[in-house]
């Protein structure tokens, strides 16, 4: 009979990961693991609701009768996903299959001798280019601010509507206490969801993310969504507990908190990572600002603004 009592439980974002942290704790190879699924484990939506992967497992070594118990879980986890043969095997295959002999190449004619080129006449020496006048000195190159949006890009009722539909089924699906409202107007029109009760306002601190990166992420989803339902490009400024405008108050007194300090020392002040919309703020803030000048460096999602005296 199988020694059940061998069996421990293993748990890991995959079930590939949590098949190698068997192996790993075994000290046995997969071929000789001994193993059932429990739970396939899920990603969530946004990452929120994940599941981990559950498997339970054993060395073959260590159970009697346990390789058909293997053989079964195998054969339903591979199922799941197209088989491939090995490549050793397929370069086998490819080193046995005979190639057809390659038809000999006829003999190419030996070219003829070239004849002599008589000297051609020296070119005439070019005309020496006038001097361009020096290009004025650029300063510090800023940061590329995002176009202005234009009366044009303001969403029409129709998007408006739409989108607030699709963003109220998004946060409905999501179950979160939060209600969309539509505030602003023309290209200020902002589809805000906002907590129904003390509870859903600290639960959709999770739907904004590090640094607003999942309001960015269902932004994107709604304006997909948006263009599919009606056909055409289309987009909305999705917004979370107001959670923009105290974001771009808040860079901007840390704006000028660096500037002073700039100036105090005399030294560089590098700001943390930052949106481009972000990075425009800090731009705009400290323009014209007296001795000090603002570029951004680095590459995404680490792209910064650093302040320097001028």
């Amino acid at each position: 009979m199988p020694n059940e009592s061998a069996y421990q439980e293993f748990t890991g974002k995959s079930v590939e990961e949590a098949l190698k942290f068997a192996c790993e704790a075994f000290k046995v190879g997969l071929a000789d693991l001994d193993f059932e699924i429990l739970t396939p484990g899920s990603k969530g939506v946004l990452g929120m609701g994940a599941e981990a992967a559950r498997i339970v497992a054993a060395p073959i070594s260590a159970v009697a009768g346990g390789a058909p118990k293997r053989v079964a879980a195998a054969e339903r986890s591979a199922s799941a996903r197209p088989s491939a043969a090995p490549r050793e095997e397929r370069a086998l295959n490819e080193e046995r299959a005979p190639s057809a002999p390659t038809p000999e190449r006829a003999e190419r004619p030996a070219r003829a001798p070239r004849p002599e080129r008589s000297d051609r006449p020296a070119r005439a020496a070019r005309p020496e280019r006038a001097e361009r006048p020096a290009r004025e000195e650029r300063g510090p190159r800023e940061e590329r601010a995002p176009r202005e949006r234009r009366e044009s890009s303001a969403p029409t009722p129709e998007m408006v509507t739409a989108g607030k539909e699709i963003l109220e089924t998004l946060v409905k699906h999501m179950d979160f206490e939060a209600e969309v409202r539509v505030v602003g107007e023309g290209i200020d029109t902002t589809l805000n969801v906002a907590g129904t009760s003390p509870e859903g306002v600290e639960e959709l601190g999770e739907l904004i993310g590090r640094r607003g990166e999942r309001l960015q992420a269902v932004q994107h989803l709604v304006n997909l969504m948006l263009s599919r339902k009606l056909g055409e490009w289309a987009r909305v400024t999705v917004d979370i507990e107001s959670y923009r405008g105290k974001r771009e108050a808040q860079l901007r007194a840390l704006a000028r908190k660096a500037a002073d300090r700039v100036r105090e020392t005399g030294r560089a002040v590098q700001l943390e990572p930052m949106t481009a919309l972000e990075r425009r703020w800090v731009h705009v803030e400290l323009q014209g600002a007296e001795g000090i000048v603002t570029e951004s460096a680095g590459e995404e999602p680490e792209r910064r603004v650093i302040v320097l005296p001028a």
